[in-house]
């Protein structure tokens, strides 16, 4: 699109562009056809033309602001997925330890699997998950599930530090940061 060329698009084929910068040249001018229509549309509205492009670019860079953390929520939320999944197929390999692990990470269920906030400037700029604490985990639960994790390595690496094929795990060290999700209700009371 060329923006001498007029405007990018039309009220029939309205478009926005979400991945660029809210002031990008095409949501300016997509701003300018939705603000002449809404003047068309609403004519008793004392409002300029320019103060109703701006309200409408305002909107959308908070819009896309929303849509920013709905998204790292909805990554976050997946972790968790993968994690309880990851836990409860390591609990099942090992048959010494497959009852009490078992019964921890259903227990637990995916509520119990700990949040963590990524930072992607770590590591060789690849993403640094930081676990959040939940103060109202026992020791003795953190440590089972710290062993799954670690015995989850050992697999991913057939105990020679081989790796296998798929995803390398993500990096997850603790942090001094506690998490602000109340406890998980209902769990045997050796788990608070």
């Amino acid at each position: 699109w060329d923006p001498r060329s007029g405007p990018c698009c039309t009220v029939d084929n309205f478009s926005v562009d979400l991945q660029g910068y809210a002031h990008s040249e095409w949501n300016r001018s997509a701003a300018q056809v939705f603000a002449v229509e809404y003047l068309k549309r609403y004519k008793g509205q004392n409002h300029m033309l320019e103060f109703v492009a701006e309200a409408w670019l305002t909107w959308c860079r908070e819009n896309k602001v929303i849509s920013k953390s709905r998204k790292a929520l909805h990554q976050r939320c997946q972790r968790k997925q993968e994690l309880y999944k990851r836990r409860l197929d390591t609990a099942c390999q090992y048959a010494n330890i497959k009852d009490q692990a078992v019964h921890i990470v259903q227990s637990l269920g995916l509520d119990g699997m700990s949040s963590d906030e990524s930072d992607h400037e770590g590591h060789n700029r690849e993403a640094t998950y930081y676990i959040l604490d939940k103060d109202w985990c026992s020791r003795r639960i953190t440590a089972w599930l710290q062993l799954l994790d670690a015995l989850h390595l050992r697999l991913q690496y057939l105990g020679e530090w081989q790796a296998t094929s798929g995803a390398w795990p993500h990096f997850r060290t603790s942090s001094l940061k506690e998490s602000a999700r109340a406890a998980v209700r209902e769990l045997p009371s050796d788990f608070y």
